[in-house]
């Protein structure tokens, strides 16, 4: 069994560089559903907790576009109205919490992304190489659309973080070392020959149409393929250029700032996050 999945991984992939010579264009559209565990706002005061579940569902299903090429690719979020009437700066402590952040794209030929992220109203690009991606490839398949899929799964150790407004915080010393392990399961086509997806999720040989984490499932939901107006895939420019680790490190400090102020704010009964007092 695994002789005949190497078998045909190896024709497709052999076929994936050929097809990969010539040039072509797409733009794959995406829904995305997340599942956000509301615990942590039975730390928040009554008044206010409302509030939070709310923006919380507002921010848990999205749509996305991914436009692609044989060189590069860039993934970035649909833009629609704000029906709550709640302005960027007041949510961004909320979109923080989203597993997909900013605008990401990407270069094959150079092996580099760039990430343009908002953290609590300033913005970011991050700078830095792909990572390698050890995907397992399965016999199983699937058809998504008029596309034959193929089902590939990634193991991946994080961190296993809290988040809470309280004295406890998700970048804590204690939970640092803690560490869980997650399954990534891909679904891609050879069909479309380049190694990306949505999100962060790419490095195998064909587009990825679908993927699922622990509390997130991306779907594609349409294809253009070759349209007449020539696609303008950008590198995300404006904002304070950090390679991965150095963003990392001023987002712990800023959630942890921003924990400390809801601290403050419970225990003097202040007014709703994000909004005025």
């Amino acid at each position: 069994m695994k002789k005949s999945i190497h078998l045909i991984f190896i024709l497709l992939f052999l076929a994936t560089v050929n097809i990969g010579a010539q040039e072509f264009q797409g733009s794959a559209f995406y829904l995305a559903k997340t599942n956000i565990n509301t615990d942590f706002t039975k730390n928040i005061p009554i008044e206010r907790r409302q509030y939070v579940i709310d923006r919380i569902k507002s921010n848990s299903e999205k749509n996305y576009q991914l436009d692609f090429n044989n060189t590069g690719s860039l993934f970035y979020e649909e833009q629609r109205l704000d029906v709550s009437g709640s302005s960027g700066r007041r949510s961004s402590w909320m979109s923080s919490m989203n597993p997909i952040q900013g605008t990401l794209y990407r270069d094959y030929s150079s092996k580099m992304f760039v990430n343009r992220v908002e953290l609590f109203g300033k913005f970011f690009l991050i700078k830095d190489t792909l990572p390698i991606s050890k995907w397992v490839m399965t016999a199983e398949s699937k058809q998504i659309g008029a596309y034959t899929c193929y089902k590939a799964i990634l193991t991946r150790e994080v961190p296993q973080r809290v988040f809470g407004f309280g004295r406890q915080s998700e970048d804590s010393d204690e939970n640092k070392s803690k560490m869980k392990k997650i399954n990534i399961e891909a679904w891609f086509t050879p069909q479309i020959p380049v190694a990306t997806g949505p999100a962060k999720h790419n490095g195998l040989p064909g587009l990825i149409l679908e993927v699922s984490t622990e509390n997130t499932t991306i779907l594609c939901t349409k294809i253009v393929m070759n349209p007449k107006e020539k696609l303008k895939i950008k590198v995300p420019k404006k904002g304070t250029e950090v390679n991965l680790q150095e963003y990392e490190e001023i987002r712990v400090t800023k959630s942890n700032e921003m924990r400390e102020m809801f601290r403050r704010r419970g225990s003097r009964g202040g007014g709703r996050p994000g909004g005025r007092n």
